[in-house]
C-alpha cells in the first residue's frame, strides 16, 4: 500500500549507506552526447511541454541537482517536462533530465517529484548511460546511450543469452545505485527521503493497474527485467529512508503541489487533470464515478490519488479526477 506523507521540508542529512562513485563535473564529451540526443528525445516524446507545470519541474530539478555536486545552482542541468502521454522519466549524459506530463500527473507531492528527478540526476552523476553504452556491442556511443535510455531493445540485440543477462544485471545494479544517490540528494535538498518509496509504490500500483486493464500480467520476473522488482525496490528505498533518521510524516497533504497540477493534459490530451476538494458526503466511489473512463473508474481514481479505497475521505482534502478537456 502506498504510504501517505507530507512534503514538509526537513533538515539536510546524508544517507548512511555505501554510495557508488560519482563524477565531479560534466565533461565536454558528455555534453556533446546529450546535446546530440536532446532534439531526438524531444521529437520522440511529443516535444517540450510549455504549460505552467514546466517551471515547477525545472525549479525542483535544479534544487535537487545541486546536491549532486555537478552544479552550484543547477544551471548545468537541462530539466525538461515532456508533452507525452507515456509515464516515463530518464536522463542522458550532459545533464539532460526528462519527466513526462503523464508521470507528473501520478505524483501527489513536490517531494515525490523531487525523488524522481533525484533518481535521474543520480544516473548522470554516476555516468550510468556511458557505462551501459560501453558494455553494449552495438555501434555508436550516442546511439547506444539513446537506445538504452529510451527503453528501445538494446539488450535484445546482444549476441547471446549470456550477454543479455549480463547487461540486464548491470541495469538492475544501476537502478539500485540511482535510488541510493537519489535519496541522498532529496534529503540534502530538504525533502522527506520517504518520498522515494512512496513514488516507487505508486509506480508499482500503476503498473499493476495498467496490466489489469490490458488483461496481462504485471511484467516479467525480477531476474529478467531491466528494472528491479517493484516490491523489492520499494522496501529497499524505505530502508534507506529509515537510515537517514528523518521522520516519515503522514496525513499532511501537499495542497500547493496538487493545485499546480490542475488543468494538466492527460492521456492523449483529450482529457485533463482537475483538482477538486472533497465535500461532505463525498466518497471514494462517488468521486471515482467522475473519472472520464468507461472502465476501472474506482481503480484509476485510487491509484491516481494514492488512496486506501476503504478509508473515508476528509472534507476539504484535495483529490485529482480525470475529466474531458
Amino acid at each position: 500500500m502506498r504510504h501517505a506523507f507530507a512534503a514538509a521540508l526537513l533538515l539536510a542529512g546524508a544517507v548512511p549507506a555505501a554510495l557508488p562513485a560519482q563524477t565531479r563535473s560534466i565533461s565536454a564529451n558528455d555534453r556533446a552526447v546529450g546535446a546530440q540526443a536532446h532534439p531526438q528525445l524531444l521529437q520522440q516524446y511529443g516535444g517540450r511541454y510549455s504549460g505552467s507545470q514546466a517551471a515547477l519541474v525545472d525549479r525542483v530539478g535544479r534544487r535537487v541537482a545541486v546536491q549532486s555536486g555537478l552544479s552550484r545552482d543547477g544551471g548545468d542541468f537541462t530539466i525538461t517536462l515532456l508533452n507525452s502521454p507515456v509515464e516515463n522519466a530518464f536522463a542522458v549524459p550532459g545533464g539532460y533530465v526528462y519527466v513526462t506530463r503523464q508521470l507528473l500527473a501520478l505524483m501527489n507531492s513536490e517531494a515525490e517529484l523531487a525523488s524522481v528527478l533525484g533518481h535521474e540526476v543520480a544516473h548522470v552523476a554516476a555516468r550510468h548511460a556511458n557505462k551501459r553504452a560501453t558494455r553494449s556491442t552495438v555501434g555508436g556511443i550516442a546511439a547506444a546511450v539513446l537506445g538504452a535510455i529510451t527503453g528501445s531493445d538494446l539488450v535484445g540485440r546482444a549476441a547471446s543469452t549470456g550477454a543479455q543477462l549480463y547487461t540486464l544485471g548491470f541495469s538492475r545494479s544501476q537502478e539500485y545505485e540511482a535510488d541510493t544517490l537519489g535519496i541522498r540528494y532529496i534529503t540534502g535538498a530538504g525533502y522527506t527521503p520517504h518520498a522515494a518509496a512512496d513514488m516507487l509504490a505508486a509506480l508499482n500500483d500503476d503498473a499493476q493497474l495498467e496490466a489489469a486493464i490490458g488483461g496481462r500480467r504485471a511484467g516479467p520476473p525480477t531476474w529478467l527485467s531491466t528494472h528491479p522488482n517493484g516490491a523489492d525496490r520499494v522496501r529497499r528505498a524505505q530502508n534507506l529512508a529509515n537510515q537517514t533518521g528523518r521522520p516519515d510524516l503522514t496525513g499532511v497533504q501537499d495542497a500547493n503541489f496538487l493545485r499546480q497540477l490542475d488543468g494538466l493534459p492527460y492521456d492523449d490530451g483529450s482529457r485533463q487533470v482537475r483538482v477538486v476538494a472533497v465535500r461532505a458526503g463525498d466518497t471514494v466511489q462517488s468521486l471515482a464515478a467522475r473519472m472520464a473512463y468507461g472502465d476501472h473508474q474506482l481503480e484509476r481514481f485510487v491509484v491516481l490519488n494514492g488512496l486506501d479505497p476503504r478509508a473515508p475521505l476528509r472534507p476539504g482534502r484535495l483529490v485529482k479526477v480525470i475529466v474531458p478537456r
